[in-house]
């Protein structure tokens, strides 16, 4: 049993560790010129449709990239390609809530609208589009 105060203390070192390590990983990306990232992206992505799980899923979750992220646009559009579902994050304001919802086309990443984080998702309102979780 841990003494008082300490599982708090153990948090906010958890916490000050991951400021630290995203702090040092937003340095790294800075410093990772377009076509190094670029390069990395189409390696991770062959990685990816090349794999025996991605191969045989028929439904896949993803996420929509930011510009200093990993681009995920190549397996969006071999998610398409193959025939699968895709399905991405719709994050809840001031929530960790987030649903995966489906996306239609590759085409269908335009229609998105942009939150205050700067991030492509389906609006609030969206009702029309089936969440991961409710299929099969």
């Amino acid at each position: 049993m841990e003494p008082p105060g300490e599982g708090g203390e153990m948090a906010a070192a958890l916490q000050a560790a991951k400021r630290a390590l995203r702090g040092e990983l937003r340095q790294r990306l800075r410093a990772l010129g377009a076509a190094e990232k670029q390069r990395q992206s189409r390696l991770l992505s062959r990685k990816v449709i090349d794999h025996p799980k991605y191969q045989e899923s028929q439904r896949i979750a993803i996420f929509l990239s930011m510009p200093d992220e990993i681009q995920t646009e190549e397996i969006i559009k071999d998610i398409f390609k193959q025939g699968k579902e895709c399905f991405i994050p719709r994050y809840k304001p001031h929530s960790n809530h987030m649903d995966m919802l489906k996306l239609s086309s590759a085409e269908d990443i335009s229609s998105l609208a942009l939150t205050s984080w700067n991030i492509l998702q389906p609006s609030d309102d969206d009702s029309a589009r089936e969440e991961a979780l409710a299929g099969g």
